[in-house]
């Protein structure tokens, strides 16, 4: 696809994951329309059927799809589905969970990232989406034609000592989807990925430290989709903070962990982690 076909390029059938999340309301609100065709993934239910209400009300049609992408065949077989029915013009594979290093409230557990927590991340950011993509592309490929995009991190692009499994999930979810854009240069399937800071969502709300340039979700996904019409498949911002990301590259890796320090965080457990214990102020792991 020409950059002057990107620039033109209006997708009629949408699918969003992690819908049910901050950064993915968003986005559906975003590309709500008139001929608009939107496919809702996520596992809140309640929040999913809302957001569809508020989607037909801007002119777009909508259905909602309840599953868990940790569950791989069954949404193997769901996203072929939907594609089957009415050919994908874009999926935005967005959801995410987080975790990493506890406050300091929770001695007993030393304040590490729980392992059964690393790993369910892994799952959600990294297998999950790679696992849609990958099954995506067989039909994509066939009809050299669609538009995948990934939502990675600016962790990603340099592990974030308060999130190692946060960190690492967007990291093998952003090498996965170099490589196979790579492969497939000239397939005619377009994949973009983006590399966004912090931005305010229930899930950010559970980071406890700084959050330097943080944005809201309206806004981020206002700039993902302009950048993705302008043509951009790799989108990565805020400026500053991306600039300084990359800047950590150039340091030794002592001298790059002392100036982390000054942004050091810690994440408070959501429901379905084993340290919340009940936890007020802990909220489901949301985008």
């Amino acid at each position: 696809m020409s950059t002057t076909e990107k620039a033109t390029y209006r997708p009629r059938h949408i699918l969003i994951t992690g819908a049910s999340g901050g950064l993915g309301q968003a986005l559906a609100l975003r590309y709500a329309a008139q001929g608009v065709f939107l496919s809702l993934w996520g596992r809140d239910a309640a929040r999913l059927e809302a957001l569809a209400a508020a989607c037909t009300a801007k002119g777009a049609e909508c259905v909602v799809i309840r599953q868990d992408i940790r569950e791989l065949e069954a949404s193997r077989e769901k996203i072929l589905e939907l594609d089957a029915a009415r050919p994908l013009t874009m999926a935005i594979l967005n959801s995410g969970v987080s975790s990493g290093l506890l406050p300091q409230k929770k001695p007993d557990l030393g304040g590490l990232e729980p392992v059964a927590d690393a790993c369910r991340v892994m799952e959600v950011n990294a297998l999950g989406a790679i696992n849609l993509m990958a099954t995506l592309l067989e039909p994509m490929t066939a009809r050299q034609a669609g538009h995948i995009v990934l939502i990675a991190s600016l962790a990603a692009l340099y592990p974030l000592p308060g999130s190692p499994g946060y960190s690492a999930s967007k990291a093998a979810l952003s090498f996965f989807a170099r490589a196979t854009r790579m492969a497939l240069f000239d397939a005619g399937v377009r994949i973009s990925i983006v590399y966004p800071g912090y931005i305010e969502t229930p899930m950010s709300r559970r980071l406890k430290g700084p959050q330097p340039l943080r944005m809201t979700a309206d806004a981020a996904a206002e700039h993902i989709a302009s950048r993705l019409l302008a043509g951009k498949d790799t989108i990565i911002f805020p400026r500053m903070l991306a600039l300084g990301t990359r800047l950590l590259h150039l340091l030794p890796e002592p001298l790059a962990a002392f100036f982390l320090r000054y942004f050091a965080f810690t994440v408070e457990p959501d429901r379905e982690s084993p340290a919340y214990k009940g936890h007020s102020d802990a909220a489901p792991s949301k985008r």
